[in-house]
Formats: structure tokens, sequence, C-alpha cells
């Protein structure tokens, strides 16, 4: 047999295969086969990866002249070639929206087709290959556990009521986002991203146990959903020996309160701040100078929130790894909010939502390869016969009850949602 033979779809041994035409239904020239038995009997298939018909004659690639039966592949019952899916996949890691990735491969698609030309009004195609694809192509590059240091921030997206007074402004969802080092500081990158509808302690508690092992350090700042969360996954001795807060924001909190004092460049205070929160011998210098002086009210105040937790602080610091902000994983997460906040309410699907922040993970780690992601989906997708089970209905969020009544999506916090419908009926029924 030639190696440009595609074996039989249905596993028949000694049989003959020979090209028998083309298929031309889905819109997509394929090879077509045909299965010949010893005794005459045949069947015809396409194959589980079968190959499009060549439109130029010439690899994109590579530029060598192929075989009108030699072109791209696509999977048996899809009309777009895997690269296409591939590179969809890529452009939604970048930030474009299910729409537009979708209108770039439906023109990458026409070029050449045989069937009418089709337009694209939405973007529902590429959102379901993300439920298909995602998990396929993020597999080799998910963590398997937590790493030595754990960096951990989020940010959330909010939903304001200005037909009420005062103004509710109330929680849609939370992004919760892992940083992860070596135990020596050193090869960090974006670890975990999952959207959640609270970022409350127990969604932290979530996030954390959704990977084994206990990282030897785990640098926040002072957020109480974070510690709550470490607290209740972790245990309350990890909440108070393995927590470093993030020294950038306390030290920007400590010189607020001294603005507030009104104290000027070279005062003492000042000058001792600078390292206290490097060192336990200096951070208590500071600690004596502002408690001898109780006219620095919001200083002292400052000290009653902050004094226990940093004398052991700064006393462990030269034995934890050296990471003590939380710097690295705020720059993505503000990336991130400038590619989502425009299209903020168009989310309400959970999972969906976690597969585009898979994608845009990949894409900040900087692994997001058309190529790449194009063999893990050929891979896949000859492993399944090149007919895995579709997952993206799964996703779906049920719009109604048995009883008609109406359901919650799955992203948004359920007091934002009951507060939206709530405005709607008031504004339907004042028009």
């Amino acid at each position: 047999m030639s190696v440009d033979v595609m074996p039989c779809s249905r596993g028949h041994t000694g049989t003959r295969i020979v090209r028998d035409g083309i298929q031309r239904m889905g819109g997509r020239e394929k090879q077509r086969w045909r299965c010949i038995s010893p005794e005459g009997v045949h069947h015809r298939f396409l194959g589980p990866l079968s190959r499009t018909r060549t439109v130029d004659g010439t690899c994109e690639e590579c530029e060598n002249h192929l075989h009108a039966h030699q072109g791209p592949q696509a999977p048996a019952e899809f009309e777009y070639l895997v690269k296409e899916i591939a590179s969809a996949l890529v452009d939604l890691g970048r930030g474009s929206t299910y729409t537009d990735a979708a209108k770039r491969v439906r023109a990458q698609a026409n070029y050449g087709k045989t069937a009418k030309y089709r337009e694209v009004i939405n973007g529902q195609t590429v959102a379901e290959w993300m439920a298909d694809f995602v998990p396929v192509v993020s597999q080799r590059w998910r963590p398997t556990e937590w790493p030595a240091v754990l960096v951990l921030d989020s940010i959330s997206f909010r939903w304001t009521d200005h037909s009420t007074t005062p103004k509710s402004n109330l929680m849609l969802y939370s992004i919760l986002a892992a940083y992860g080092y070596d135990k020596d500081g050193k090869n960090g990158r974006l670890w975990k991203l999952e959207a959640t509808p609270s970022g409350d302690a127990a969604s932290w508690a979530e996030f954390l146990g959704s990977l084994p092992g206990k990282p030897e350090s785990i640098v926040c700042d002072q957020d109480k959903a974070i510690s709550g969360g470490i607290e209740k996954h972790w245990g309350q001795w990890a909440a108070v020996n393995l927590v470093h807060h993030c020294e950038y924001h306390l030290s920007a909190r400590g010189t607020s309160r001294m603005n507030s004092d009104k104290l000027d460049r070279e005062d003492p205070a000042r000058q001792l701040f600078h390292g206290a929160l490097r060192s336990r011998e200096r951070w208590d210098a500071f600690e004596t100078e502002v408690r001898g002086r109780p006219e620095l009210l919001n200083s002292n105040n400052w000290l009653d929130l902050n004094a226990i937790k940093l004398r052991v602080q700064t006393f462990t610091r030269e034995n934890i790894p050296p990471v003590y902000s939380n710097s690295a994983v705020e720059q993505p997460l503000r990336d991130f909010r400038s590619a989502l906040e425009s299209r903020v309410y168009s989310f309400r699907n959970r999972g969906r939502l976690n597969n585009l922040l898979e994608l845009m993970r990949l894409s900040y780690q900087k692994v997001d390869r058309v190529g790449g992601y194009s063999t893990d989906i050929r891979g896949y997708l000859e492993a399944h016969n090149g007919r895995p089970k579709r997952s993206y209905r799964e996703a779906y969020d049920p719009q109604f009850d048995r009883a008609g009544t109406q359901q919650f999506n799955s992203l948004w916090g359920v007091s934002a949602q009951i507060a939206i419908r709530e405005a709607q009926i008031r504004k339907k029924g004042s028009t």
C-alpha cells in the first residue's frame, strides 16, 4: 500500500484501497477512498482526517508542489481545516472576539470553495470549538500540582444599578489568578486562571483545591478572601506561617498613612520605614519610633492592624524563597481586564469563559502556536477515529427549568442577576 493511501476507517485488513473520486458535500472538496475486499465487496470512506483538494497546488508552508489529493487535513465531519481551528483558538487567546475569530476562519474557508459562500453572523462555531479542543491544546502545558512559591491575586467585574438610591454596586464575577515559581524564586510563569461568581473565601478554597500539593511560600496582598481560602483549604497554620504579604502594597499603605500624618520627607519615621519590611531589626526601630509619637494617629492605627504580622514576616523573610511581591501576577491581570472589559456583560457561561482564560494563559506564556495546536488537535482526532464526542453542548446553561422558570446563568453572582432582572422589570414597567 502506498504511504499516500488512507488506511481503512473500519480497520479492514487484506483489502485494496483506491481513490474513489471527490466528496463535495460540506463545502470543501475532500478526497474519497474505496476499500475493496478480495471478494469484491466495497465501501467508501473519508478517513478520520480527510485530505482536502489543493487549491493552488502548492504547500503554503514549504512552497513545494502538491498533488491534488494532498491538500490540508480536515476532520471528516468538519468543513474547516485543522489548522483553521487551531488558528481561531490562537486568535481568541490573543484577544479576538468569538465573532472576529469566526469571520477570519470563514474568509479562509471561503477561498477556493465550491459550494455557496456563507456569511458569519456570530461566533457560535468558534465557541463550540473551544469546548471541544481547548482541553486538547492545553493539556501539555497544564500544571499538575502547585509550585513551591505561589503568588495569588484576582480582579472583579461589577454591575452598577443607577436606578436605585443609593446606587447598587454588585459583583458580577471574579477572575482568580495564580503565578508560580520554583523554590529558588526562578522560572516564574502564570499557573492558573479561573472565573467564579464570587471572589470570596469559599471560591479561593475551591480554586486552591483544584490542584494537589502545598507551596512552601504564598505571596498575596492583604485580601481577607485569599487568606480565608488558604485557611479553609490548607488550615490555619498555613494561613499564618506560609503567607507573605506583598511588600509593595504594605509599603504603599504605610507611606499613605504617614502622608496623612503630614510627615515631611526627612522625618525619622520615614527614614526608618525604608527597609523596615526587609529586616526585623529595622522593623523594630520603625515601630519604636512611631509608637513613641502618639500624635501620629494614622501611622499608629496602621501599626495596630499590621504590627503583629509584620514582626513575624520580617523575622522569617530570610528563610523563604526570594519572592516578596505579587506584581508578577498583577500585570497579566491588568492585560486580561483590558481585553475583557469592553464585553464584560457578554460572558455568562462559566465553563466557556474558563476555556477562554486558558487560551489567554497560553498566549501569555507565548506557547500559542498554530502549528503546535494543529499537532495536538490532529493527534486527538486520530485517536478518536476522526469523530470524537462533541462536548460543547454539555457547557450550555439551561435557560428554563422543567416548570418554565428562567434559570440563572453559571457565571454571574446570584445577587447581581436578581438585581438586574428587577431593574429590567422596573424599566419595562415605566415605558
